[in-house]
């Protein structure tokens, strides 16, 4: 199964926007890899040769798996709350915006941890301030605060907490995802989201007021608030035994 355009775009989009992610796979991974829910996350990887790793596996739902031509890479069917690997399996595990979209994100940071070897290192992208996306598979946002008794509760200690984003990066990209939903594209919408009359009448404005406001957000998240974050971005270790 392959991302529709506006699954390529905002993937493309948060890897422009996120390059703290790549610095810390560049600095972290290593080894045998693990993409908990990562899709094609392989592919804006593969070719850097500042990210070295051994073998890289993407556990994903069965549909989305990817087929990569890759001697190093393996996609595998799974769940990433009840993971079939054997414990210490790993030695670098990431889950890049994928625990907003299980149902017991603390069951899959626990399971990250049990696969990982000891020393191993955990890298975690976790939105507090998206919006709907692909439902029904969408629950919750988290706080730094969420993660940090997360990993305690898991047994790993976060090395490297960092706010990406803040109050007007997290209004630009609200604004930018007002036209997804409001047009209804894949993935931002449902049947059940209802259009009142006023809606019709005041979408012009509406998208005019949205477009503008993306530019003078962006330009005013040059000095942004970290308290609204519009993601984390955590590095967290397993201790070596």
């Amino acid at each position: 199964m392959k991302k529709n355009h506006v699954d390529r775009f905002m993937s493309w989009a948060r890897n422009i926007r996120s390059p703290q992610l790549f610095a810390a796979l560049e600095k972290h991974a290593r080894g045998d890899v693990l993409d908990v829910g990562g899709w094609d996350f392989f592919l804006a990887v593969r070719d850097n040769p500042r990210i070295i790793f051994k073998t890289w596996t993407s556990l994903e739902e069965g549909e989305r798996l990817l087929d990569a031509p890759d001697a190093r890479y393996r996609a595998v069917a799974g769940d990433g709350e009840k993971m079939a690997f054997p414990d210490a399996s790993f030695d670098t595990a990431l889950s890049i915006q994928v625990l907003e979209h299980t149902f017991d994100p603390l069951a899959m940071v626990r399971e990250i941890s049990r696969v990982l070897r000891p020393g191993g290192t955990a890298i975690f992208l976790i939105p507090q301030t998206s919006v709907l996306h692909h439902p029904p598979k969408h629950y919750y946002n988290f706080t730094r605060f969420w993660i940090i008794k997360a990993a305690d509760a898991a047994d790993l200690k976060i090395v490297e907490l960092v706010p990406l984003g803040g109050r007007w990066t997290s209004t630009a990209s609200h604004m930018v995802h007002f036209f997804f939903a409001a047009f209804r594209a894949p993935g931002y919408s449902t049947p059940e989201d209802r259009r009142g009359p006023l809606f019709y009448l005041l979408l012009p404005l509406m998208c005019l007021y949205a477009a503008l406001s993306v530019p003078v957000c962006l330009l005013l998240s040059l000095g942004d608030l970290s308290e609204e974050a519009n993601n984390h971005l955590v590095v967290a270790r397993k201790p070596a035994r």
